[in-house]
């Protein structure tokens, strides 16, 4: 076949060319129709508040609210997640508030995230600009930026909050429907498909109302709604989870394998009845909760003797299998329902990539000179890529006090000007460090399943054509194989990690030496 440029083939070329732009077209006034009619169903979307009980298994230990506004030219939706955190014989609360802006044809224009009761206030603003273009902000204290990264993302991507309004206004509620949507992950930095499943339909009675019963001394159901919800199969926070939705968008109910339930009722019975027996309860139940203490706060060291350990994992979901995403991959590997550990990845490893932790991340530091210079002297000497990672996480550990304060401080320019900060700052520095180094690197979330007790932590990963787990707050390279990791990015704060542990159980099971 002559593929020189000869009058059939510049005939063919012009035909192809033609095609592609037509289908290209196509697509576009398809997307615009779609976006049209989308747009046009939101309008009966209507104002609301919902009110649910956070239960870890079966108890109580916080309480979420979500409220929806339409505005002239799109939709407002606020979160309020509280969560009450063990404290001597009393509790103190860790909130997070959340603020989206979306389009009425339900597109994300932006969003306020701010962290406040424990630490310095942390807030991350992002916007969504004409160009595709997502642009975080992170700030922590008074001062200026501590974190800023530009992301390229789908326009019609959505966080996990925005999937029930998309499921029920995108016409999706029909059981045995499978659909797709491209989910923002801030954690990693970008996006990936979230596969949905409509598993079946049901009728829920949810009180509306509620009454003082002054016999029992507590709030009782007055009224009560009936509210039609399809249940929907997907792992959007991390893990599988279950969300019921109404044909409105509302949330109806919600239980994440291994985490966190939400349970929709009445505002007193959730909020004042929860309020009188918080009062009067011993918290102690609350900290043998996975996650709940810190691992800093309960004053313990990771043990760093065996080469590998492993962990049954039990939860008490029904209907419903699977773990978090972060689980399995790396020293981590899932066999069933065992977890394997191993302080050094397998050479033979597959599961990740140098590419997966170059995507920039929001919680990662605005970068300056002083860091750059920092990452230079502490790498001086080293011959090697472990004597690398060995260098920046011994340099981070020596040079940065680890701060169990309640105000320390967790990003990662605060920490190097503060010269001390939690495990969440010391690691969030380390990868910032091991970037500048031009050596791949993530901060990961997880817990420390040790003999007394499950607790909150965060490290390093840092890529050698394999991920090596560093522990700045220890000096530990590899890290304690206790130390299991759940998320990818964010933060060991239990608003961020109970949501996917808090009714998980790691058994240890031996340890190989």
């Amino acid at each position: 076949m002559n593929l020189g440029l000869t009058r059939r083939n510049i005939g063919r070329l012009a035909l192809l060319t033609w095609a592609v732009m037509l289908a290209w077209l196509a697509r576009r006034e398809f997307a615009k129709q779609g976006q049209a009619g989308l747009a046009e169903r939101t309008r009966r979307l209507e104002p609301g508040a919902q009110y649910f009980a956070v239960l870890a298994n079966g108890r109580q230990i916080g309480q979420f609210n979500l409220s929806t506004d339409t505005l002239v030219d799109g939709v407002k939706l606020t979160e309020a997640f509280v969560l009450d955190l063990p404290v001597g014989d009393s509790t103190r609360q860790l909130a997070r508030g959340t603020d989206y802006y979306l389009s009425r044809s339900l597109r994300l224009v932006n969003f306020s995230r701010s962290g406040f009761g424990v630490g310095p206030m942390e807030r991350l603003d992002a916007g969504l600009g004409k160009d595709s273009i997502l642009g975080l902000t992170d700030l922590e204290g008074a001062t200026g930026p501590t974190g800023q990264v530009r992301l390229r993302i789908d326009p019609d991507a959505i966080l996990p909050a925005m999937l029930p309004y998309r499921a029920a206004f995108g016409q999706h509620l029909r059981v045995g429907e499978v659909f797709t949507l491209q989910l923002i992950e801030l954690g990693t930095g970008g996006t990936r498909p979230l596969r949905v499943r409509v598993a079946a339909e049901s009728t829920f009675i949810i009180p509306d109302s509620a009454s003082w019963d002054s016999t029992a001394a507590t709030w009782v159901p007055a009224t009560a709604d009936t509210v039609q919800a399809w249940r929907l199969e997907h792992d959007a926070p991390g893990a599988p989870t279950v969300t019921w939705v109404g044909s409105g968008g509302e949330l109806v109910r919600q239980e994440t394998v291994g985490g966190l339930t939400l349970l929709r009722s009445a505002f007193e019975i959730v909020g004042n009845n929860y309020r009188r027996a918080r009062r009067s309860e011993n918290s102690r139940w609350r900290r043998a909760i996975p996650g709940m203490i810190s691992l800093v706060a309960a004053g313990r060291v990771p043990d760093t003797g065996g080469v590998a350990r492993e962990f049954l994992l039990r939860t008490d979901s029904t209907g419903f299998g699977g773990s978090p995403r972060a689980l399995a991959g790396g020293r981590q590997s899932l066999h069933g329902d065992t977890l394997v550990v191993r302080r050094d990845t397998p050479e033979s490893d597959s599961s990740g990539t140098a590419r997966e932790a170059l995507g920039p991340s929001w919680d990662l530091a605005v970068l300056d000179d002083r860091m750059k210079s920092i990452s230079a002297t502490a790498l001086q000497g080293a011959r090697t890529g472990a004597d690398s990672v060995r260098a920046l996480t011994r340099w981070v550990a020596q040079q940065i006090a680890t701060d169990p304060a309640p105000t320390a401080v967790g990003t990662a320019v605060n920490t190097l000007r503060a010269g001390k900060g939690t495990p969440d700052g010391k690691a969030r520095l380390l990868v910032t460090l091991a970037r500048l180094a031009g050596i791949p690197a993530r901060v990961v979330t997880g817990l420390a399943v040790l003999p007394d007790g499950v607790f909150s932590h965060s490290w390093g990963e840092l890529w050698m054509g394999r991920w090596i787990a560093a522990d700045p707050t220890f000096g530990q390279v590899p890290a304690s194989p206790s130390l299991i990791r759940i998320m990818i990015g964010e933060r060991s704060r239990q608003v961020d990690l109970l949501p996917l542990v808090a009714s998980a159980r790691f058994l240890p099971l031996r340890t190989s030496p």
